[in-house]
């Protein structure tokens, strides 16, 4: 349960579109301001934009809920627990945007636009054309010339806020990039309302953000050339203007944005579909353009909201580098307690007849034993399948170097004939170890130790890697091992 803000200076936001699922660049967004909130005992707010009609989807709004919360970011206020700043989905908020882009036609800011989309389309590809930057600033009508284009329009007219022709410079304060100066002459005038009666993203979000009392806006640098027109907006409602703070982006191992080719990209794909653990994911995310004071890499979210500062937040690019995801991954398996890890595994083995096969001891037992080289969650499937069933597969090749050489026959031989009958005793661990090590000490007058191992281990696991070969033993049990050796000395 996320704590309650104390600090109502402090007010910041997530404001995904459902048109896709929670995608790892609004998730390391969403954590930035969650951390940011958190550490100055702020306010978290979720809010839903939901204005691109024909993609977005609430299949996809129910993904970026539960992948925010599954990594652990509660907000305080949002479509779903309320709020006194509501509504906090777009779509419920047309009204608001109506009252605000008509006050500003009131007072000569603003002004209906009756040119069709083909007709801006051709302008635009005019002004490429001739490689000229596309600036839409069309002279004001005539009363005359208003009232014809308005009898001869075939679809309501948008609504454009006027840029003011004598402003020539646009700067902007940013905390991560410092001072950001934008040329006003390339801006063209600002959509407000489409023609089919939904606000434009720069100008909805404005609204929200001043109604919401947003007080930082933290957000990807691709929204940076959105800003100088966010702010002529603020400006010309006379509403204060919010902190920005334009973080690097999330980038590709070839420096490219990040996207489908390179891989997954969704928190549901990592998260759920492979195994990665939401607290080691966020640990990950949070690394991704920031770096702690200290030289530490594995964090609590509540030592991450402890040290947390835009200061030392990157404008550069951070590379989604996959390699460490895993290795932070691993590292949070390994010191995880291990009835933690039994039930995290859980949702991956349920081809497994865990409890018809182990006590908890003993399915606790074989956890820890191969847990060492875990990536993943979704690893222990393989991890552990030999534990299960009478048979295993051992492959050819493995077979051909392990247990068809001369050396590998006279390890079976000597396990089945003397080891097994006269000396194998399985009923504790201490005693699987005392009887393993029988078996290499009589062997090891002809044969090093690693063929003796390899031998057993493939014969009773199908592969020379794997968990503790005492453990194994000691677990897989007397019969099931004699019966797994005779069928690999075939």
């Amino acid at each position: 349960m996320i704590a309650t803000p104390t600090n109502p200076s402090v007010r910041v936001r997530i404001a995904p579109s459902p048109t896709g699922n929670l995608h790892v660049g609004t998730a390391r967004t969403a954590l930035f301001n969650y951390l940011f909130a958190k550490h100055h005992n702020g306010t978290f707010i979720l809010r839903v934009e939901d204005t691109d009609t024909e993609r977005s989807n609430a299949a996809f709004t129910q993904n970026i809920f539960d992948g925010l919360r599954g990594l652990g970011l509660d907000w305080h206020e949002g479509p779903d627990v309320g709020g006194n700043f509501g509504p906090y989905t777009q779509s419920d908020r047309l009204e608001l945007y109506k009252k605000y882009a008509h006050q500003l036609l009131d007072q000569g800011l603003a002004y209906y636009d009756y040119n069709t989309p083909d007709l801006l389309d051709a302008m635009r590809e005019e002004a490429t054309a001739k490689k000229l930057p596309f600036v839409y600033r069309p002279a004001p009508l005539t009363p005359e010339q208003e009232a014809e284009a308005k009898a001869t329009a075939t679809q309501p007219p948008s609504i454009r806020f006027r840029i003011p022709r004598d402003r020539t410079q646009i700067v902007v304060q940013d905390l991560v990039r410092g001072t950001v100066t934008f040329d006003a002459n390339l801006l063209g005038d600002i959509v407000l309302l489409k023609s089919d009666g939904i606000a434009a993203y720069n100008f909805a979000v404005v609204v929200d953000d001043a109604l919401m009392k947003i007080s930082h806006v933290i957000r990807g640098e691709d929204h940076l050339p959105n800003t100088p027109k966010q702010q002529v907006l603020y400006e010309a409602l006379g509403w204060e203007i919010p902190q920005f703070a334009h973080l690097g982006m999330i980038l590709a191992p070839d420096r490219s944005k990040l996207s489908k080719r390179h891989g997954a990209t969704a928190v549901s794909a990592f998260v759920e579909d492979q195994g990665y653990l939401p607290e080691a994911f966020i640990n990950f995310l949070a690394l991704l353009g920031w770096s702690p004071a200290s030289t530490e890499e594995i964090f609590t979210i509540e030592q991450l909201a402890e040290q947390f500062s835009l200061d030392r937040v990157a404008h550069s690019g951070a590379i989604f580098d996959v390699e460490k995801l895993k290795w932070v991954n691993g590292q949070y398996i390994r010191s995880m307690p291990i009835e933690t890890l039994a039930e995290r595994v859980a949702p991956y083995l349920t081809a497994c007849p865990v409890a018809e096969t182990y006590t908890t001891e003993q399915w606790h037992l074989l956890l820890d034993a191969v847990k060492e080289p875990l990536v993943v969650l979704s690893d222990v499937t393989d991890a552990v399948s030999y534990f299960f069933g009478d048979d295993v597969a051992i492959p050819a090749e493995l077979a051909a170097e392990t247990i068809e050489t001369e050396e590998g026959k006279r390890v079976l031989q000597v396990a089945l004939e003397e080891w097994l009958p006269n000396h194998a005793d399985f009923s504790t661990l201490d005693e699987t170890y005392a009887t393993l090590k029988i078996l290499t000490k009589t062997l090891l007058k002809d044969l090093k130790v690693k063929t003796v191992m390899w031998a057993i281990r493939a014969a009773v696991s199908g592969r020379v890697q794997g968990a503790d070969l005492g453990k194994t033993l000691f677990l897989l049990g007397k019969e099931k091992v004699g019966h797994r050796l005779a069928q690999a000395r075939k």
